[in-house]
């Protein structure tokens, strides 16, 4: 039990000092992380709450061995506290048969000795002792050896029976010393039991205490996204007006000329922007690009390797929007843009069957202009595979959006 105890501590202990490993990232314990400017990850935190959790169900196999412990170490003692009774009653047996069999030879041997001598004629036989013939010393022989055999006999029975409770002590003794030794294994186990608990405690404290840190430096990271994303829809949308007002204002111009020289004023609205407009979706699709040929690595995020989630944040990376390193994280991250105004860069969002309660599971980037045209994409599609074109599909489609 104690080898247990050992080899559980021995496991947590690695847990907590190495991390795991989730989609491929290596979990990285918070004060690195927050070292580093990069804020854990969704898959780090399930992954330390899967610790966290780990470590519970083994401090509860630890709090039911430690009981354990706890109560074979009460029976030791009750045991214990048996056999020194039983050896504490023999040990009065014993004093009680030596004074019995002091008692009973003194007074035997005085009622033998009164016998002869206040006997009814112990008198006449006295006076008479010196006149006695040889039948009368004879009697009186054979009354003495009388009272004695019979001494002997109780005097005997009295050792047989000492030597019996002498025996029973000696087993008794034997049993005293077998109950305090198990008293004694029974209350290191008690105690290692306890220490590799109280040690299991500590680490299930500090996981937790990280897994807590772990989770604020997450929101803090997720709101300081949503705000610069914000920062960047208003950007987007005072450019769009001052795009609008300037088309308006050259569109009132051409109308004015043309009504001058006698013309017509233009026909439509203004121009639409041409796809691949959007500078910071170029810069992904050409980083993105430039992974083409790299092979599928699950967890994967460097030219050695990339997983879908892994090439779309490394490829926005290269224009200077971070990314977290999962497809679902990366779905909450973007806002939600139509399949009719995609745009160079844009992210498309899947779940397919049996891929378990995560609700996106692959994301790949739109590109615009490709092999396949204006429907082509690219992606780290699934192990065995590299990185390439392929095109657009609906199958397990989700929805879009844009970093």
């Amino acid at each position: 039990m104690v080898g247990q105890f050992r080899q559980r501590l021995r496991v947590a202990a690695a847990v907590i000092a190495s991390g795991a490993v989730v989609a491929g990232a290596v979990v990285v314990p918070s004060m690195v992380a927050s070292a580093s400017g990069k804020a854990p990850t969704l898959s780090q935190i399930a992954s330390e709450r899967a610790k966290a959790a780990k470590l519970g169900g083994e401090l509860v196999k630890d709090q039911q061995a430690v009981q354990a412990a706890a109560e074979r170490y009460d029976e030791s003692v009750i045991a214990l506290g048996k056999a020194r009774a039983a050896l504490a009653t023999t040990d009065r047996s014993l004093s009680a048969l030596a004074v019995r069999l002091k008692s009973e030879s003194t007074d035997l041997r005085n009622a033998a000795v009164e016998a002869y001598v206040t006997d009814g004629s112990a008198a006449n036989q006295v006076a008479d002792l010196l006149d006695a013939n040889v039948n009368d010393l004879g009697s009186i022989s054979a009354y003495a050896s009388s009272v004695t055999d019979q001494l002997d006999s109780r005097v005997q029975a009295l050792l047989r029976t000492r030597a019996a409770v002498v025996r029973l002590k000696v087993v008794q003794t034997l049993d005293e010393r077998a109950a305090a030794h198990a008293v004694k294994e029974a209350a290191a186990a008690r105690s290692t039991a306890q220490h590799e608990t109280a040690q299991i405690t500590a680490i299930l404290h500090e996981v937790r205490g990280q897994l807590a840190r772990m989770i604020v430096e997450h929101e803090r990271w997720v709101a300081a996204v949503a705000a610069a994303r914000a920062r960047r829809i208003r950007a987007a949308k005072l450019a769009a007006e001052r795009a609008q007002e300037q088309a308006a204002a050259a569109a009132a111009a051409l109308a004015q000329d043309g009504a001058g020289s006698g013309g017509s004023p233009p026909v439509g609205g203004p121009p639409v922007a041409p796809v691949g407009s959007t500078t910071e979706g170029l810069a992904a699709v050409r980083a993105a690009e430039s992974y083409l040929g790299v092979p599928y690595v699950w967890g994967g995020a460097s030219r050695s390797g990339v997983d879908c989630s892994g090439l779309t944040m490394l490829a926005w990376a290269a224009a200077g929007i971070q990314l977290e390193h999962g497809a679902t994280a990366q779905y909450q991250e973007s806002q939600a843009v139509s399949t009719s105004q995609l745009q160079p860069g844009d992210l498309l969002f899947y779940h397919f069957s049996n891929d378990g309660p995560w609700p996106i599971t692959h994301v790949a980037m739109y590109v615009g202009s490709g092999p396949y045209g204006s429907d082509t994409i690219i992606q780290a599609a699934e192990t065995g595979t590299n990185v390439a074109f392929y095109p657009i599909y609906w199958t397990g489609f989700v929805g879009a959006g844009r970093p």
